[in-house]
């Protein structure tokens, strides 16, 4: 017996049991015949993509969508027409129909990640992100990997208020990609929402040292990087200033060493927040308010 696994478009079974294989006569013999087609199919497949964009450009996208209709409903399992027909019905705003094509190219072509990715992504732009999720979910059983499945994901149960599947998902891509400032600013961005301030700092200060220099991102989140950073330093140093209130032996760590003392209190400034911190003229801070003392020292 051999049998060939790939795509729904290039499965090849060779076997007189091919029922057996799949558990079902009438799907083997289904898939057996869709494996013979396959190269008249992807010839037509081919044509029909070229006919659709020659409409497209003549501006007649409804008649490449019906066309695209016709081969698909005749042709099971056309991916590339697919995908193509659900783009045209987007930019035409049918989204409903955008997302019934792509459903129905999942079915027909299960184990191509290029359906499921492109039903993912859409789910999400238009707030479905029940389905987003288990798209993407879907997609990472075909493509562990997948950068793109996870920052679905991620977006997806953002979306939801998830924060803590958000931010296991935004640790992932950290991880798998390093390298891509972005993900540690969704990161950052999840940490701060979550009020781990440090953390977030962290983040967004790894942002600003990848993208230092690369003109690439100047004019994309670097901008909204800095911003903040900026109000973590100063919702930070008014803690520090409260606290150097509150305690004296705080406050005389704080002017023998103000870094020190700060990070020792789980503090995370950027460099301009440490030099902010330095400037803090901390024997003008009024003393302890009397009552305080009376009820809690």
């Amino acid at each position: 017996m051999s049998v060939k696994t790939g795509t729904a478009e290039d499965t090849v079974m060779t076997d007189n049991n091919a029922a057996r294989l799949v558990g079902s006569t009438t799907l083997a013999l289904r898939e057996t015949h869709h494996a013979a087609l396959v190269p008249a199919q992807l010839a037509r497949e081919t044509r029909s993509l070229r006919r659709a964009d020659a409409l497209v450009a003549a501006g007649h996208p409804d008649k490449a969508v019906a066309h695209l209709r016709r081969l698909t409903q005749t042709v099971p399992g056309t991916t590339r027409a697919s995908l193509k027909m659900a783009s045209l019905l987007k930019e035409s705003k049918r989204i409903g129909e955008a997302l019934t094509v792509l459903r129905r190219a999942t079915e027909e072509a299960p184990s191509n990640p290029a359906p499921h990715e492109a039903l993912a992504e859409l789910s999400l732009e238009v707030g479905a992100t029940d389905e987003a999720i288990t798209s993407a979910k879907l997609l990472l059983t075909l493509v562990p990997r997948s950068i793109t499945a996870r920052d679905i994901l991620s977006a997806a149960y953002l979306q939801r208020g998830l924060l803590s599947d958000a931010l296991r998902v935004a640790q992932e891509l950290c991880r798998l990609d390093p390298n891509e400032p972005l993900h540690h600013f969704k990161r950052g961005v999840l940490l701060q929402q979550m009020g781990i301030v440090g953390g977030a700092t962290e983040a967004y200060l790894r942002v600003l040292a990848d993208c230092a220099g690369d003109e690439e991102y100047e004019d994309d989140f670097v901008g909204e990087t800095r911003d903040a950073l900026e109000m973590l330093d100063r919702y930070q140093l008014r803690q520090i200033a409260i606290l150097a209130v509150e305690d004296m032996v705080f406050r005389a760590n704080l002017q023998r060493d103000p870094f020190e003392t700060a990070t020792a209190k789980g503090f995370r400034l950027s460099p301009a927040g440490i030099a902010a911190l330095g400037r803090i003229a901390l024997d003008e801070l009024p003393s302890p308010p009397t009552w305080r003392h009376r009820y809690y020292h």
